[in-house]
C-alpha cells in the first residue's frame, strides 16, 4: 500500500494531528465526491479546490465519519491491502492530517 494520493501541496509538518482527537473527524457534508473506478474526485465548494484520491485514500476518506478511530481504519487497510499495521496506521494518520489541514473535515462538529 502506498500513501493515498491526494493532489495538493504536501504537508511536511501538518498543523492538525490525530493526537488532537480520539476518533477521526467526519467529512464536511458540503464536500462533493465523485467516484470513478475506485478512485475519487473531491470538490470543496468553499475553497473551490478539487482533489484526486487514489483507491486507498478514498477508502480512508469514506471512513471519516466521526465514529471510527485511526486504529480501526488502519486495521481495515492493513487487512485489505496486506500490509503491516504500523505502516497502515502511519498512512491513515498522514491522510487524515492532510484532509484536516485542507479543510475537508468537520473539525468543529457542525
Amino acid at each position: 500500500m502506498t500513501l493515498g494520493t491526494i493532489i495538493m501541496k504536501p504537508l511536511t509538518h501538518p498543523h492538525w494531528t490525530m493526537e488532537d482527537v480520539s476518533v477521526v473527524p467526519p467529512r464536511r457534508k458540503d464536500v462533493c465526491e465523485h467516484e470513478l473506478d475506485g478512485e475519487a474526485v473531491l470538490f470543496d465548494p468553499k475553497a473551490r479546490n478539487t482533489y484526486l484520491l487514489n483507491e486507498t485514500a478514498f477508502a480512508v476518506w469514506r471512513r471519516c465519519n466521526g465514529q471510527a478511530t485511526a486504529q480501526q481504519i488502519a486495521d481495515e487497510q492493513s487487512k485489505a491491502y496486506e500490509v503491516r499495521f504500523e505502516a497502515a496506521r502511519d498512512h491513515v494518520e498522514q491522510l487524515v492530517a492532510l484532509f484536516a489541514d485542507s479543510g475537508l473535515l468537520d473539525l468543529a462538529g457542525d
